[in-house]
């Protein structure tokens, strides 16, 4: 415990609110900008097991706002969440942290459901969140939705069944993500500013026993504004309710133009196919990298990976046709 003497003088925590951060299990889903800032400070305030979701890799684009992560891993191709798991055990080495590259769905998140006290939403899309607005009321896990893109925040704890829910705040949740970090930007100094936020709403959720949820935040980091309202439960709202859950492709297995990256999205049909490729690849003499989630590969002016999952980036275009004749010179 003499790691977090510092944290344990302060009053709100002490030992004993010490002791219940470290008995805790935290579920960051995304461990891109906010998700890597947040993951660090919940690895240094000692929260005792991270489980990290993200379905990328490491890209030099992503060093300007997202820590952990080394110009080596973007070199590498190094899945996020694994580089965030070897990242932070190489802070605190006595917790416990789990890596899973994938989606967050219900197939890959269900069977953690039991495990998980507490989720952070540090994604990048609506479609995720609406997910998890879905999860965490059906398995009454309390979680916080976060987003920034530009100089904005956005921070709001939720607290199934009872609270407020994202659709409460938002009604229909938006398909498009008007305001993305791919298209708007984002300014660097803003992350660790609101993934602190985001970590501190965390602990006093776990230490104070008269949090009350139902508050939206919102942080300008250019003006210095901080504003605050409270967001009423809606009556019959469709998002905070026991009706069943909508079902949705995943978006890893969807084909899909990725905004902004100059990449088209694939899916194997059968992910033993990923051994098949690598076969191929050697058979043909391709010169290919691995590493322990994907493996890469350049095509004329294009480059494949291919994550052991089934997901395939193919990178040099964002047209669709275009994308699909190269694809299938491959994989049909």
């Amino acid at each position: 415990m003499e790691r977090y003497d510092r944290q344990m003088r302060v009053a709100n925590i002490g030992k004993i609110g010490q002791e219940k951060l470290l008995s805790k299990t935290i579920l960051i889903v995304g461990v891109g900008a906010i998700g890597s800032y947040a993951a660090e400070i919940c690895a240094r305030m000692g929260f005792g097991k991270l489980i990290l979701i993200d379905r990328d890799y490491v890209e030099l684009s992503n060093l300007q706002r997202q820590s952990l992560y080394t110009e080596q891993d973007a070199l590498e191709k190094q899945a996020k969440a694994y580089a965030a798991q070897k990242a932070l055990l190489l802070i605190n080495s006595e917790i416990e942290v789990e890596y899973i590259v994938d989606d967050a769905n219900m197939t890959s998140l269900t069977p953690f459901a039991k495990k998980i006290d507490y989720i952070l939403d540090c994604t990048d899309n609506f479609m995720t969140r609406d997910f998890l607005n879905q999860f965490c009321f059906i398995h009454q896990i309390p979680w916080i939705f976060t987003s920034c893109a530009g100089n904005y925040a956005n921070l709001m704890p939720i607290i199934p069944p009872d609270s407020a829910c994202l659709h409460c705040l938002l009604g229909d949740i938006p398909q498009t993500n008007a305001a993305s970090c791919d298209i708007v930007g984002v300014d660097g100094a803003l992350i660790p500013m609101v993934a602190g936020m985001q970590v501190s709403l965390l602990t006093q959720m776990i230490l104070n026993p008269d949090f009350t949820a139902n508050t939206y935040y919102q942080i300008d980091n250019w003006q210095l504004n901080f504003q605050s309202l409270v967001v009423k439960k809606r009556p019959h709202c469709t998002g905070c309710s026991a009706e069943k859950v909508r079902s949705e492709v995943p978006f890893s297995k969807q084909t899909i133009a990725l905004c902004g990256r100059d990449t088209v999205q694939f899916h194997l049909q059968n992910k033993s196919n990923y051994r098949e490729i690598k076969q191929r690849l050697a058979e043909q003499k391709m010169l290919y990298t691995e590493n322990p989630a994907l493996l890469s590969f350049n095509y004329e002016k294009y480059q494949f990976v291919i994550f052991k999952n089934g997901r395939v980036l193919l990178h040099g275009t964002e047209n669709l046709a275009e994308a699909k004749k190269i694809y299938q010179l491959f994989f049909n």
